[in-house]
Parts: C-alpha cells; structure tokens; sequence
C-alpha cells in the first residue's frame, strides 16, 4: 500500500469546542495543523482546520483496519479518494463514516488501496 498525500480539514463551528476537536484530530497521528479564523454569517468565529500529510502509509493502514479492511470512499477519474469521517465520532477516538455534514474531509492520492 503506497499513499502519496492525505489533506484532512474540518470545520468547527461557535459552539463547538476548538481544542476537543484538535484533540480528536490527534487520533489519525501527530498531523501538522493549520487553523485559520474565519466569520460566520452572523458574525461568530468559525475556525477551518486543515492537515497535508505526504508520509501517509501508516495513517491509511490505520484507516482501513478501523473501517474493516475497505475504505468506504468516493473515487474520482484521478484516483483520488474521498472520505467523510464523523467529526463527534472522531473526538471519542472513534473511526466512523459520517453519513451528515458535521464531518471531517479526508482526500486521499494513493495506489493502491487497503
């Protein structure tokens, strides 16, 4: 298995706490993390976190054991790969397919997969 990059962002919204979600972000691995401040429509502080991390290999194998040995994830014509994980989910240490908007993006480039 041979990953190129992951890019992982999520947003957290005003009435979320920003250091549990950075915690729970923690569960995929020692990611470097950019936190941007950004306004809601009403004003209120809205944060973008996002991640690129090149040396993947081990954060995909631990992706793919979490989910059941498959990635449940959209493919497009470039084989990049699409995952939505359950931001809630996440910050208890969980791996779980968001089936909502409340997740975190995960866009993966590799080879070959689980």
């Amino acid at each position: 298995m041979s990953c190129r990059y992951i890019e992982i962002s999520t947003i957290v919204h005003a009435t979320e706490s920003l250091d549990r979600v950075v915690e729970g972000l923690r569960y995929l691995g020692d990611l470097p993390i950019v936190i941007e401040i950004l306004e809601g429509h009403y004003g209120n502080v809205i944060y973008l976190l996002t991640s690129f991390l090149e040396n993947c290999d081990d954060l995909l194998k631990k992706l793919c054991k979490a989910l059941g040995g498959q990635l449940p994830a959209v493919r497009d014509k470039d084989g990049v790969y699409y995952i939505r994980l359950d931001k809630q989910a996440l910050i208890r240490g969980v791996f779980k397919v968001g089936e909502h908007d409340d997740v975190v993006r995960l866009k993966i480039r590799t080879k070959n997969v689980c």
